[in-house]
């Protein structure tokens, strides 16, 4: 059923927010500031719109248990993370992890509709998506998605959503319909984000993995940074060093440490992808991927992804 709440004291409207999007800090200049939030649950999901007419900053609070999946409907939105500001075009598809630390700038009359997942069920619905656990902290590139396809697919998704949130106003919805619209929400996320463009699974990925390969995921994806060595990644794993090569071989068609090798490239790529540009910005990525040799990391992520890291870092910014 939909809830709908207005409130005009700071404090009242920081406790409404903190209700629906986790912990956050609001700042205006004006002692009215005037919020209306209307939000509702589906699944595990809450849907929520959100108008100020008020100017207000947003600033979530790092560490928190939210993710928010997150389009603006009308007025004027900026996101602003390490200094550098962005707007957000209203019908775009912004998805802020809790782990990154930003603010967002609302002029008077902006419109927001969001959609609010917890992190228990998105990590749940990733290991239901790819059979493996996900990367801890998994953060999603605070950017719209660039394929023009899938950008379109998210601005009709979330007008669906919208409906469907404005229909819950005097009912609830079926238990069973609430799951799957969570599910077909959560994986798209998921797939659009991480599997599509290979920029999280690795090459050769298959739906189903022998539990001492899955245990050898964890280990190499807690390690990137770190020298790793087959022997103590076998030992860790309760197997002999052959039985894993075999069983990389067989689920995922390539040797424990190639899995390594991609790992560290996509997790230097994904770093690189959201740092601002700068001098020794690459090198820094680089070494904290376990990459020691910078000369020999731009040759392998150019065969990898097709350009250089300074090209991507580019991008970036």
């Amino acid at each position: 059923m939909n809830t709908a709440s207005h409130a005009r004291a700071l404090d009242h409207v920081q406790a409404l927010s903190a209700r629906v999007f986790g912990p956050t800090r609001l700042h205006t200049d004006d002692a009215d500031p005037e919020v209306a939030l209307q939000s509702c649950q589906i699944g595990h999901l809450t849907l929520a719109s959100t108008r100020y007419a008020r100017d207000m900053t947003v600033e979530p609070v790092p560490g928190k248990d939210e993710y928010v999946i997150q389009t603006v409907i009308s007025g004027q939105c900026s996101v602003e993370v390490e200094g550098v500001s962005v707007t957000m075009e209203p019908g775009s598809t912004w998805v802020f992890s809790p782990s990154l630390s930003v603010r967002l700038h609302l002029e008077a009359g902006c419109e927001r509709f969001s959609v609010v997942a917890r992190r228990h069920a998105l990590e749940d619905a990733f290991r239901a998506c790819f059979n493996f656990d996900p990367p801890s902290p998994m953060v999603f590139a605070l950017q719209p998605l660039p394929d023009a396809q899938r950008a379109g697919r998210w601005r009709a998704l979330m007008t669906w959503m919208r409906a469907e949130a404005a229909m819950r106003e005097d009912r609830h919805g079926l238990a069973a319909a609430d799951t799957a619209i969570e599910q077909l929400c959560l994986t798209t996320l998921l797939v659009d984000h991480f599997g599509e463009d290979g920029s999280l699974l690795p090459r050769g990925y298959l739906p189903s993995l022998p539990a001492y390969v899955r245990r050898a995921i964890r280990y190499l994806r807690a390690n990137l940074g770190q020298p790793v060595m087959m022997q103590e990644l076998a030992a860790h794993c309760g197997v002999c060093e052959r039985t894993l090569q075999l069983g990389f071989r067989k689920s995922k068609n390539t040797t424990p440490m190639e899995y390594l090798r991609v790992l560290r490239l996509q997790g230097a790529r994904a770093d690189l992808q959201r740092a601002i540009p700068g001098r020794g910005v690459v090198s820094a990525i680089a070494l904290r991927h376990g990459f020691t040799h910078l000369s020999l990391f731009a040759r392998e992520y150019r065969r990898e992804f097709g350009e250089s890291p300074s090209a991507t870092l580019r991008r970036a910014g």
